[in-house]
């Protein structure tokens, strides 16, 4: 198949995912609303929490403070699972009616901590690579913004599968071109092993954009000590936002020899579409097996 029937084709399939989930968030009828907070099991607040119904697009994400607002659809049943995580933590699931129920008697919502080890990596110095797509003067654009309800939006996550070398790798340095304009935005961004879509980092690593932006945004991994053996997924997360806004997204690419990824809702599942890239890009080096050991995690963030 030529690289332009496959880009009509994923255009008219990311045409009708975009419409179906325009009919599946528009306000229908009466909805349930679940308000609440999450935190530690030391009673502190934990903030961007993704919480939602697992494979559907009701979600949200905590704010700084913990709190929560999660509206449920007309047809959510009271047996549906809601699932709360975030990275560094265990997962927390419970019913609907579990939750409800939790949150009338005033008990606690809380997420235990976990314990995660990052590679320690010896540097040597290599040259490094950068690979993905620059380009940001197209005609297509993929917005975060759904629908008028910005709470309902919160956890969505756009990114791009890279195709790093047969090799192991370090990472070094993940860009996106970010467009908003609201008074500000918080990201979260994330990396994840390509075939399983497990997140590769152990701590969660957020930039925060103050006014209207149209520019690149960049964050140095190097001192997360990223290793990677395949392909990787890497992906800006809407999680918090200031003032009133319209527009929040990243131009794409089409025809590209490359696959952009999309997800809508905290805990939906992915949706893939080849021939198609948002402006990212992903540096890299090479490494060594035998300088890879298993170590302590790295005490500095990228921000």
């Amino acid at each position: 198949m030529s690289l332009v029937k496959l880009a009509l084709l994923t255009l008219i399939a990311y045409s009708l995912t975009v419409f179906f989930v325009h009919a599946q968030t528009a306000p229908v009828g009466s909805v349930g609303l679940l308000t609440g907070r999450i935190q530690s099991t030391d009673n502190q607040p934990l903030a961007y929490v993704s919480i939602g119904i697992p494979g559907t697009p009701v979600g949200t994400v905590s704010t700084e403070a913990g709190t929560f607002s999660l509206t449920l659809k007309p047809e959510t049943a009271p047996t549906d699972s809601v699932r709360f995580s975030i990275l560094g933590y265990a997962p927390l699931t419970l019913t609907v009616a579990s939750l409800r129920q939790r949150l009338e008697t005033g008990q606690a919502l809380s997420l235990t901590e976990t314990a995660r080890q990052l590679a320690e990596v010896r540097i040597k110095p290599v040259p490094g690579k950068t690979i993905g797509n620059q380009r940001v003067a197209t005609n297509m654009n993929t917005n975060l913004m759904l629908n008028s309800q910005p709470s309902q939006n919160l956890g969505s996550e756009v990114g791009r599968r890279f195709n790093l070398p047969g090799r192991t790798v370090r990472l070094t340095q993940y860009r996106a071109y970010v467009e908003s304009n609201f008074e500000g935005v918080t990201l979260r961004i994330n990396v994840y092993e390509a075939r399983s879509m497990k997140p590769l980092l152990n701590r969660n690593v957020y930039v925060k954009i103050t006014g209207k932006h149209s520019n690149w945004i960049e964050v140095d991994l190097e001192p997360l000590n990223l290793v990677a053996e395949g392909d990787v997924v890497a992906s800006v997360q809407w999680v918090d936002s200031e003032g009133k806004g319209s527009y929040l997204g990243l131009p794409i690419q089409m025809p590209a020899f490359a696959t952009h990824m999309y997800k809508y809702g905290s805990q939906n599942k992915w949706k893939t579409f080849r021939g198609m890239s948002t402006a990212m890009t992903l540096a890299f080096s090479p490494v060594d097996k035998d300088d890879v050991n298993a170590g302590p995690e790295s005490l500095t963030l990228a921000k």
